[in-house]
């Protein structure tokens, strides 16, 4: 008899080692050959000339997860696969990644697969923030509150008044 458990008992998580810029490419080849794959993704702010662009990139650049079933699954495909250099490895052995880490950054995401890092800052009402882009670049303030949809309320002092100012949440770090 076929114990249930212990099929969910030999998959484990591993990383997979990415080519440069083709973390995207490796999720999409080794999906399609059926694998379980987790690739977190986070969001991240562009300038280009004129304009700002929010793009969705791997929160481990050149790292993805892939969960294998021990005796089951061909391992050795994984290094061909378009994208991958292979599986990270200590010595010979692939390490397993706890399955909490994995479930604890599957919670974090939501339903594209993104971690809002940029609301893990966790500022106090009058904290002293530095601007760090923009035209105010260099100041700093006071971190009064956030706005919501990744933006947040400071209190700049400008030629010996303050003004209450709505900035990006990505253009302050603590002073």
């Amino acid at each position: 008899m076929i114990d249930p458990t212990s099929h969910h008992q030999d998959r484990h998580w591993h990383a997979v080692f990415c080519k440069p810029r083709q973390d995207a490419r490796a999720e999409e080849h080794l999906l399609n050959q059926g694998f379980e794959i987790f690739r977190p993704k986070t969001r991240v702010r562009r300038a280009q000339p004129g304009r700002r662009q929010v793009l969705h990139e791997s929160m481990f650049p050149r790292y993805l997860f892939v969960r294998l079933h021990r005796g089951v699954d061909d391992w050795s495909t994984i290094r061909s696969t378009r994208g991958t250099v292979g599986l990270v490895r200590l010595g010979l052995q692939a390490p397993i990644v706890p399955d909490q880490v994995i479930e604890s950054l599957r919670q974090r995401c939501d339903d594209q697969g993104v971690i809002n890092l940029a609301g893990a800052i966790d500022y106090q009402p009058n904290e002293l923030i530095e601007i760090t882009e923009g035209p105010c670049a260099g100041y700093r303030a006071l971190f009064q509150a956030r706005t919501g949809d990744e933006r947040v309320i400071v209190l700049l002092r400008l030629l010996h008044q303050e003004r209450r100012v709505e900035l990006d949440e990505n253009s302050i770090r603590r002073a």
